[in-house]
């Protein structure tokens, strides 16, 4: 087994297509650059809307299918997990008018924004969290 070194950061990609992963990790980076985290150690797995909707339901006690969903193990490190669902993803990529790999880079910087304390259970939280989201989300993607 390998020891965890506490002191190496990263960001890892599980089930996620290949070809996304580059566009991923620059979306992650810049919003931990911009929330100015300097140690962090973060895995995102893809999974199943039933497996999303499980960790959901078990974690946070809603019975449905969510997008994304983060769990901070270590705050000190800003070391976590960000489960991310692939048909969900798809779908809302549909609805918003984003490629799937946009959606995808979306839902990257919502999950570590997570993980830093926003929270988007109220109006006023969501609103401050949804606009940084944004913000970073064009500085990626700048459509013309």
């Amino acid at each position: 087994m390998q020891e965890l070194n506490i002191n190496s950061n990263f960001v890892n990609f599980i089930n996620f297509p290949k070809e996304y992963v580059d566009m991923l990790k620059q979306a992650a980076i810049l919003t931990l650059k911009s929330e100015k985290v300097r140690k962090y150690q973060i895995n995102f797995i893809m999974i199943s809307d039933k497996e999303i909707k499980s960790l959901n339901t078990k974690y946070r006690k809603t019975k449905r299918i969510t997008d994304v969903i983060s769990f901070l193990v270590i705050p000190e490190k800003l070391v976590g997990d960000i489960y991310i669902s692939d048909n969900r993803t798809k779908k809302q990529a549909k609805r918003y008018n984003n490629t799937w790999q946009e959606e995808l880079g979306y839902l990257a910087i919502h999950g570590i924004l997570h993980l830093c304390g926003y929270i988007d259970y109220d109006l006023e939280n969501k609103i401050k969290m949804f606009s940084k989201q944004d913000k970073i989300f064009k500085c990626l993607f700048s459509h013309g």
